[in-house]
């Protein structure tokens, strides 16, 4: 039985450590100790490798055996030490490069089907006749219906200039659609959308921080700044899970001088490192606002602390998420790409807290220990000072100097996107009224025909009382009560309907507010969508009505 690399090279580690071991006779105690649980560790590694390999009662794939181990002793530590094989190498390098070969366009499942979400602009998908709705039923041939939403994707990834084959079905369309696509090189862009958002209010959006991200913003900011440098600067961060910290350095030299401490990595045995801002800023003293939910993580983090601590931008939204960890890759095996993301370093905003949410080492026995912890311990009452002497506080994400909330739906609204009928809708209507120029507005022909639309779709949804009013008929019927009783209570559930058309009549703003977007990107494109949905945005309402009164904004960063 052919053994793969993964499985040598670990038993190798085995008998290269235990030698070293033994042939120390100078360790201290607790040194003596630490090499000895290594070497006991690895040995009934082995053993009960050797065991189950010889005597299970069925053949066991050496490398996924061993893979299964690794997966097990990592997943004790915290979620981001991980094992890389092939296929997330892949992926690894999508996040931290933002390319890829494909065709270009966002899938969902709607409806338990994989479906076309969105094409993005000039892509091989779009450029092929792929649209929105489309749903993907073959891949080269090979039925995709019981296919993983991560395995389609990696279907339609390959080298760029080979072909790929698409089928799909489409609404309104008898029959399938076969469509033969060209994959090219896909560039996700960090910077998904710039624009001015109110006259010398300049709005960026940034996405993600791959290696690209700070070229990105420099462009963005000198095309706003085409016709003068902006009045105001919105930094849009909401959802932005993070990515490279480099790229958040990167980022964070077009706001702060060159040469700013920006962050500091501590580990358990590397050395501190602080990192400064290495370029001429473009925006030094421009006012500046970060807008930040839940959803802002990691390098988000790290920009948005920064521009806190060194007071040069007002944070608006929400807490952030809490992730003040730093992973480094180490290649394992370079004939397969396998390697391994390890968590070397907790991160460090520039007044010294730290926003890690969760301590993964507390009450966790396999972090070794004899003594004080060589990490600066966090506590979550611990205060810090701003450069203007401000107080934040170190735990839980970055607070935000102004809480913004964001918008609230009521329940009949969550349900109409929980079950796509907002998207759903948008495609039938672009598929039935194909050409349109101009603005587009929720007028009262389209909003009657989206009524329509949810009562043919079996729009599934439950005001407050129904589930026991349903219960309680069912065992009416079940009793000798009068006819006449379960009547009464048949009619008044039958009464709901009128008051769930109600509930969608009384809600009529929220509902426009959230298939405008939809069918602008149906009409126009994502940056169309974007804007639409900024229209009605609550929380960067409150940015703009925050920074239209520089004496409140100064009071915020203790300005004098």
């Amino acid at each position: 039985m052919k053994m793969k690399p993964i499985v040598i090279v670990l038993f190798s580690l085995l008998f290269l450590i235990i030698p070293w071991t033994d042939t120390s006779p100078d360790l201290k105690a607790d040194e003596s100790d630490y090499y000895l649980k290594i070497q006991k560790g690895l040995k009934y590694f082995q053993k009960v490798y050797d065991r189950v390999q010889a005597h299970y009662v069925e053949e066991i794939d050496p490398y996924e055996f061993v893979k299964a181990g690794i997966d097990g002793m990592l997943g004790a530590l915290d979620p981001y030490t991980v094992f890389i094989d092939q296929e997330a190498d892949a992926q690894l390098r999508i996040i931290t490069t933002g390319k890829y070969g494909g065709v270009g366009m966002e899938i969902g499942t709607r409806n338990n089907q994989i479906t076309v979400v969105s094409p993005m602009d000039n892509s091989p998908a779009q450029k092929s006749g792929i649209q929105a709705g489309d749903i993907i039923i073959a891949i080269d041939g090979l039925d995709v219906g019981s296919y993983t939403l991560d395995k389609i994707s990696q279907k339609l990834r390959g080298p760029v200039g080979t072909p790929v084959e698409i089928t799909v079905k489409r609404p309104g369309y008898t029959g399938e659609i076969i469509m033969n696509v060209m994959r090219s090189e896909i560039v996700i862009e960090d910077v998904n959308y710039a624009a001015y958002v109110a006259p010398g209010v300049a709005y960026v959006r940034l996405t993600g921080f791959t290696d690209k991200a700070g070229v990105e913003m420099r462009k963005a900011i000198d095309d706003l700044s085409q016709n003068g440098t902006p009045q105001v600067f919105i930094l849009d961060l909401r959802g932005n899970s993070g990515g490279l910290l480099e790229a958040a350095v990167e980022v964070l030299s077009a706001f702060l001088p060159k040469g700013t401490v920006v962050v500091t990595t501590k580990g358990f045995r590397d050395e501190s490192q602080s990192f400064r801002t290495e370029q001429d800023p473009l925006l030094p003293a421009t006012p500046m606002a970060v807008l930040v939910d839940q959803g802002s993580a990691s390098a988000s983090e790290i920009v948005a602390g920064a521009l806190q601590d060194l007071d040069r931008a007002v944070v608006v939204g929400d807490k952030t998420f809490g992730k003040g960890l730093v992973q480094k890759v180490y290649n394992i095996d370079p004939n397969t790409n396998s390697k391994i993301k390890v968590t070397t370093a907790k991160y460090y905003t520039p007044s010294g807290r730290c926003v890690q949410k969760q301590d993964y080492a507390s009450n966790n026995a396999l972090v070794y220990s004899n003594g004080a912890d060589s990490v600066q311990s966090e506590d979550p009452s611990a205060v810090f000072l701003t450069s203007n002497k401000r107080e934040v506080f170190e735990r839980g994400g970055v607070t935000p100097d102004r809480l913004a909330k964001r918008d609230e739906f009521h329940l009949v609204v969550t349900e109409l996107w929980r079950q796509s009928l907002f998207f759903n809708f948008a495609v039938v209507y672009h598929q039935n009224n194909p050409t349109r120029q101009g603005e587009l507005e929720m007028t009262d022909a389209i909003f009657n025909e989206f009524m329509g639309f949810v009562k043919d779709n079996d729009f599934q949804y439950e005001i407050e009382g129904e589930n026991e009013l349903k219960s309680f008929l069912a065992t009416v019927k079940k009793s000798t009560l009068p006819d006449h009783i379960v009547s009464a209570g048949q009619s008044l559930l039958d009464s709901l309907d009128g008051l769930k058309t109600d509930d969608l009549v009384a809600h009529r703003q929220e509902i426009n507010r959230l298939l405008l977007p939809e069918l602008a990107e149906k009409y126009y494109g994502n940056r169309e969508k974007i804007r639409y949905g900024l229209i009605n945005d609550e929380q960067l309402q409150a940015t703009l009505d925050l920074m239209s009164d520089q004496q409140t904004y100064k009071k915020i960063l203790a300005i004098k």
